[in-house]
């Protein structure tokens, strides 16, 4: 209980120092904010006079000190208040929520497909290391690992839209718009974890409670199922959360190849607009899932082998 509770006072640390360094990003980057709000509250106008902009400044408590502006305002974010939109003028909160069901979509259909793939590929590899068939799931998966996502991405496009004309190459709304950009991100990931699923594996069998198995008339089948994959699957625990935190991430690039009103579109208006309240909450939710994701994962491995919570190495369980 020691263990996974310094895990969580960790959790917290790394979270305010995250929310420090999002704040100070914002609180420093070039251009006058006042000045921002005042284009986006009156569009189409081209100067404003001096005591508009004070007015902002007073009301968004600008002229503050650093840590005055940064306490109010992580008070707010304490609360669910992320502030107001510089664009829109609504609730940067719910414009997030209002985005991020197609980016979470998108980034569980390629974790389902991917790991299928990559617990398919090496499963077939481990049955005979060095064969064939091992050599070219090496091959894929070291093809898809050097693949630029956004390469693929538009290699994608290519072939299935432009000229093979199966799906559409772009938008939101079907099935089928979801097809490729889950290809993309499924292959990413099918790439990187069946090289690591295979090694996890192979170091399975080489443990020695797999020969006494044996020795007692049990099927291969059930020694790999019953007790392979739970050997393999502690390591390969925490490499599955990080690559979801990943995926993320790497959505937001397919989506805004894909134009797709996910967050990744969201973040590039965003940026682009210099819609800094909205650039902070995205910057936070995707630094936040990272580091949390990796605190669960470790609390879930020491929660499912013991001895990893004294310092042990997870070994099988007697049989």
């Amino acid at each position: 209980m020691s263990s996974i509770l310094k895990r969580v006072l960790g959790l917290v640390v790394v979270l305010l120092g995250i929310s420090l360094i999002t704040f100070t990003v914002s609180h420093f980057a070039p251009g006058d904010k006042a000045m921002a709000i005042a284009h986006a509250r009156y569009p189409g106008e081209q100067g404003f006079a001096p005591e508009i902009l004070q007015s902002i400044r007073d009301e968004l408590h600008l002229e503050a000190s650093f840590w005055e502006q940064y306490l109010r305002w992580l008070g707010a974010v304490l609360q669910g208040d992320f502030g107001v939109s510089y664009n829109t003028q609504s609730s940067v909160w719910s414009t997030f929520v209002g985005s991020i069901g197609e980016t979470v979509t998108l980034s569980l259909t390629a974790l389902v497909f991917g790991l299928a793939g990559a617990f398919a590929l090496a499963a077939l590899a481990v049955r005979r290391p060095g064969s064939l068939v091992d050599r070219l799931a090496i091959i894929v998966a070291s093809i898809g690992s050097a693949m630029p996502i956004y390469w693929l991405s538009l290699l994608l496009i290519l072939v299935f839209a432009v000229h093979l004309d199966w799906v559409p190459a772009y938008g939101t709304g079907t099935l089928a718009h979801l097809v490729l950009p889950t290809l993309a991100l499924a292959f990413w990931l099918m790439a990187s974890q069946t090289r690591l699923l295979r090694s996890f594996i192979l170091d399975a069998y080489d443990q020695p409670f797999i020969e006494t198995l044996r020795l007692r008339g049990i099927s291969e089948a059930e020694i790999f199922f019953r007790h392979v994959l739970r050997h393999a699957m502690l390591p390969a625990l925490t490499m599955i959360g990080l690559d979801f935190a990943l995926l993320l991430e790497g959505a937001v690039i397919v989506e805004i190849l894909f134009a797709r009103s996910g967050l990744g579109a969201l973040l590039a208006t965003s940026v682009l607009s210099r819609d800094l309240p909205m650039v902070m909450l995205l910057v936070m939710f995707f630094a936040t899932t990272y580091v949390v994701i990796n605190t669960l994962i470790d609390i879930v491995q020491m929660a499912s082998d013991p001895r990893q919570r004294q310092g042990g190495q997870p070994t099988e369980k007697s049989i």
